[in-house]
């Protein structure tokens, strides 16, 4: 994984104070990695899905079919330059609503996504 991000890559994400996140951007290939690993490797029947999310390359994670992550990428010269990772379930709160004709999840962008009025890039706590 870390051969895709950039050696300055830094990562930001955004738990609300509702779910355990770290609260300062982190920095560099290697840790944006272990932090990324991390947050995939604690739960079982974890799904993910690629989408498109406010533009931007993304990937949304399922737990046990609830979406509990949305995660984009700025992307520059071939590599991730910048992760956005939205934990905060106030704010995943549309990614779990069925649309009403079908009963399926509807895949919308996230709220106040990278450059939103309601991002808070949520980042270190350890």
């Amino acid at each position: 994984m870390s051969s895709l991000l950039a050696p300055d890559a830094t990562a930001f994400f955004d738990g609300g104070g509702k779910v355990r996140a770290r609260v300062r951007p982190v920095h560099g290939a290697l840790k944006v990695a272990r932090s990324l690993l991390t947050l995939l490797s604690h739960r079982p029947r974890t799904a993910l899905d690629l989408h498109s999310v406010n533009g931007r390359t993304g990937v949304v994670v399922r737990y046990d079919g609830r979406v509990a992550a949305v995660i984009s990428f700025d992307i520059a010269d071939h590599h991730v330059v910048q992760v956005w990772a939205l934990l905060n379930p106030d704010k995943l709160r549309t990614w779990n609503q069925p649309d009403a004709s079908s009963g399926v999840p509807q895949m919308r962008g996230v709220p106040g996504g990278p450059g939103g009025s309601n991002n808070v890039p949520a980042t270190d706590r350890d």
